[in-house]
């Protein structure tokens, strides 16, 4: 059974993970993790999270901009950084941290899944980054319409 979050709700499903891949890189205080699923039932999951390892002090624009809530310092991620705006100190009694933004599609065929990781340029011009074209390959390995949607695009 597995369970992705989706802002405030829950999803839970029986399947398979086709693939997952993360933007991560040494010293990083901010990535994108996705995994992809396949249901018993044949729909698909995909699943985003943005995590965060900044904090901030209450002063900091980004507090209200972000809308982030209080923490107690114990509270914190071990790893989380200060803000490089605020600079905020660890023991200030009350800290204001980033928390991860978890989004999940539920789809019935393997289309979606691609229209949902593309990204526009200004210019309008369509891509998908490096982050979703290895989540893409690895699931590709393993699900055939993930293989056929990504490999094949007919252009009419």
């Amino acid at each position: 059974m597995f369970e992705v979050k989706d802002g405030s709700r829950i999803l839970q499903f029986s399947g398979h993970l086709l693939g997952e891949s993360s933007s991560w890189r040494r010293g990083s205080v901010r990535w994108i993790e996705f995994k992809l699923y396949r249901t018993e039932n044949g729909k698909y999951i995909l699943s985003r999270v943005g995590v965060s390892l900044v904090f901030h002090s209450s002063t900091c624009p980004l507090v209200k901009r972000y809308g982030l809530s209080e923490s107690q310092p114990h509270e914190i991620k071990e790893f989380a950084m200060p803000c490089e705006e605020c600079d905020p100190e660890r023991d200030l009694p009350i800290l204001f941290p980033e928390k991860d933004r978890t989004w999940a599609q539920v789809s019935d065929d393997a289309e979606p899944v691609l229209d949902a990781l593309y990204k526009y340029d200004q210019n309008g011009a369509r891509y998908l980054t490096h982050v979703a074209q290895r989540l893409l390959e690895e699931a590709a390995e393993v699900d055939e319409q993930i293989d056929s949607v990504y490999r094949v695009e007919i252009i009419s």
